[in-house]
């Protein structure tokens, strides 16, 4: 099964738009900030590198086992990062919600929660999907205190998993959500997002 994903996701301070080779200029720029890669297995130091990466997003979009989108800010119309829905199985339906970068200028605002939430509801209640995980490198604490905010469960430690480019070797933490678990997340986001932040900045 191939999912057809043209139109936008639509929230109240960003847009998930469906991935397109006419953002790739202004991705590059999002995507050529290194503290994006501080704590990842990747490392993009290179417009080539950067390229490879929407291209590869674009591809597996073709093959039917992604779905990748552009997150614009409502307000301008900016491109302030990247996120797709990766791995999509429909035999045993689940799939993972990953490569998400977004510009540093927009950590610690609703942006991501947000982008989680319209993500979520997408998974779940459009394409059915009985699991949802998210994977996150062990150096990154950052997106690890993100994922458990949502309320994803721990499952588990995937030891030695990626070696970056320097030769720094990663673990991986995986999380999931399930159906049943949906109604309770899909309230914790609704929780977050009207009353936790305030004019778009987190407060806590």
């Amino acid at each position: 099964m191939r999912i057809n994903q043209t139109r936008i996701l639509a929230g109240e301070y960003i847009d998930l738009v469906p991935l397109d080779a006419s953002h790739a200029t202004a991705l590059i720029q999002v995507l050529g900030n290194q503290e994006i890669w501080e704590f990842t297995w990747r490392s993009i130091t290179t417009r080539e590198q950067a390229e490879q990466l929407i291209d590869t997003a674009l591809v597996s979009e073709a093959n039917g086992t992604a779905i990748p989108f552009t997150i614009m800010e409502k307000a301008t119309g900016r491109i302030i990062g990247t996120t797709r829905v990766i791995h999509l199985d429909f035999t045993h339906h689940n799939a993972e919600i990953g490569c998400t970068w977004i510009s540093p200028e927009f950590w610690r605002t609703r942006v991501n929660t947000e982008a989680k939430s319209l993500l979520l509801h997408f998974c779940f209640e459009e394409l059915e999907l009985l699991r949802v995980q998210f994977s996150v490198g062990a150096y990154n604490l950052r997106s690890q205190k993100a994922v458990e905010r949502l309320g994803a469960v721990k499952e588990g430690l995937l030891r030695k998993h990626r070696v970056k480019s320097d030769g720094t070797i990663h673990d991986n933490i995986v999380y999931s959500i399930i159906d049943t678990e949906w109604p309770e997340v899909k309230a914790n986001l609704h929780y977050l997002l009207n009353v936790k932040y305030d004019g778009g900045k987190a407060t806590m």
